[in-house]
């Protein structure tokens, strides 16, 4: 197993930052040489460089869009031509239920990820607004499919 993984956010309010520095705080701790990256300054292309293991924590906005730091990059993904098929991923959406298109964006980016050949090593987790809980729970076990 690799422990190179790079962590990928989108947020609005700043949660989905705090889990990924969270995160990335945890995984360097453990001797992970780790990237954290805002999709706001990520590139497609970069991916695979990146590191062969990622994890994406973003959030749902508005009727089911990427938070706006993560607009560009999510249309550049989505008009990409790239082979992702070394990459292995996990993305955890944080969102609110009462919205009709509840995690739309981390289910989006997900099926974006798959449909290049990137392997999901759980199926994308979407929370609810009390998110803190079900992170605590994600996070360590992705981490140890991740080998961390």
């Amino acid at each position: 197993m690799s422990k190179n993984i790079a962590i990928y956010y989108g947020t609005m309010t700043g949660n989905s930052e705090a889990l990924a520095q969270s995160t990335y705080d945890k995984v360097t701790a453990n001797g992970w040489t780790a990237t954290l990256h805002n999709l706001a300054d990520a590139k497609v292309e970069d991916l695979l460089a990146n590191a062969p293991n990622a994890i994406f924590i973003v959030s749902t906005w508005g009727d089911g869009e990427p938070p706006s730091d993560a607009e560009d990059f999510f249309a550049d993904l989505s008009s990409a031509s790239i082979d992702l098929s070394t990459l292995k991923h996990a993305v955890f959406g944080l969102g609110d239920s009462n919205y009709e298109q509840f995690n739309a964006f981390a289910k989006n980016l997900d099926a974006a990820l798959v449909k290049f050949g990137s392997t999901p090593v759980e199926p994308v987790f979407s929370s609810d607004v009390s998110y803190e809980g079900d992170y605590e729970t994600w996070e360590p076990k992705v981490l140890a499919i991740l080998g961390a």
